[in-house]
């Protein structure tokens, strides 16, 4: 009877794992009234058990050890190998003796011979009960992992969608306005005392552009302003923004500090100094050069956002009318300063007056060239790097 099949197709299907059919038709005989809850199967060899698995995915498995040429003990252990099997619970029919080795194999259960009708239905129930509650339980459990998993990357996805949403805010805001915006929703305007405002131009746009492909003028105004951006946040002064070839920074907000003029004085010389190296690399290159004219001016501003679906943070008042008008004022390659900048600045800078020149609108601003840092103050013969001395000083503002 080695190759004997029957089946009953119904619910709980249950493998009887034995060498003759006696406990195949004893089961059979003893659910009958029930057969429509279950499925008995009968293998006649471990190797038809495992075969029949792969298709038929049993409840249970019914190991009667009456083998001769098989030991039931080391079938229910490759059983247990199987990865299909490996949570099946296996109940034993055998001999009080060899339970202990049945237990460590694998075996969950035992039924003693000769078999007893009301004990073998007591523990295939209970049997095919636990077994229900366990895959039940890992089944919860694996979806529960899934939310787990999803939840954790939606959170992720959040996560990194806040990380791209700061730092394109921070793109356009600077840092603590835009802590206070998603903190609070809004932004109140701020009044500042003494902040200077530096604008930059670049002379003789217009013909530039003639000569050059608007590929080539977005690239060019772009290697600019992402080195003044570098330079002028590593001088606390914040970029406000550009208008055209035109670049507006200014320094003391939104942090405010009373080095301002001196910070925003050091960024323009650092400034300078890169446009002339550019302009080394242009001539070399035979390519259109690059001349920039700077102004500062030191005085009171409104500071705010303005915008709800595009933010912006600008600054109003005279003192940027006036620093616009000092700059145009200037000269290429030359920084410009009204005299209310100079007077916060001229114990550490050489200035040359260049008397009352007339602005726009303003009458008569008195300006000064600025050349660099005094020698006793520079570390380098062109007057651009502080010194320890310089650094030491300003550090004290």
């Amino acid at each position: 009877m080695s190759n004997l099949y029957q089946a009953i197709r119904n619910t709980y299907k249950i493998i009887i794992l034995e060498q003759d059919i006696e406990l195949f038709h004893f089961a059979v005989e003893v659910f009958g009234e029930e057969l429509q809850a279950y499925e008995f199967v009968l293998a006649n060899s471990c190797d038809e058990a495992i075969s029949m698995s792969i298709s038929l995915l049993p409840k249970l498995i019914l190991v009667h050890n009456n083998f001769s040429s098989e030991n039931a003990i080391d079938m229910i252990k490759r059983l247990k190998y199987v990865d299909i099997l490996r949570d099946v619970p296996i109940l034993i029919v055998s001999s009080p003796r060899d339970y202990a080795k049945a237990y460590e194999a694998g075996a969950i259960d035992f039924i003693r011979r000769p078999v007893d009708k009301t004990e073998l239905v007591v523990r295939v129930k209970s049997m095919l009960s636990l077994f229900t509650l366990l895959n039940g339980m890992k089944e919860a459990s694996e979806f529960l992992e899934m939310q787990a998993s999803d939840l954790e990357r939606k959170s992720k996805e959040v996560e990194e969608e806040k990380k791209r949403t700061d730092a394109l805010l921070l793109n356009i805001l600077p840092y603590e306005i835009a802590e206070q915006l998603k903190n609070k929703g809004s932004v109140e305007a701020k009044r500042y005392r003494r902040v200077s405002v530096m604008f930059i131009d670049f002379k003789g746009f217009t013909k530039l552009s003639e000569m050059l492909t608007f590929q080539e003028i977005i690239k060019e105004l772009g290697i600019c302003f992402e080195k003044f951006d570098e330079i002028v946040g590593l001088h606390f002064v914040e970029k406000i923004k550009t208008i055209g070839d035109a670049y507006m920074c200014a320094g003391g907000l939104p942090i405010r500090n009373a080095s301002n003029p001196i910070d925003t004085l050091l960024a323009a010389l650092k400034i300078n100094k890169f446009i002339d190296e550019y302009n080394d690399l242009k001539r070399s290159l035979d390519q259109p050069l690059w001349e920039i004219r700077t102004g500062i001016h030191t005085g009171e501003v409104i500071a705010g956002v303005i915008g709800k679906k595009k933010f912006a943070y600008d600054i109003w008042g005279d003192t940027v009318n006036t620093a616009a008008r000092v700059q145009s004022a200037s000269e290429p390659g030359k920084i410009n300063i009204s005299g209310i900048t100079y007077d916060f600045v001229k114990e550490y800078f050489n200035c040359t007056y260049r008397g009352k020149v007339a602005a726009k609108n303003k009458g008569e601003i008195d300006m000064y060239f600025v050349q660099g840092l005094k020698p006793e103050f520079a570390s380098d013969v062109d007057g651009i790097q502080p010194n320890s001395k310089f650094k030491e000083i300003l550090s004290t503002f």
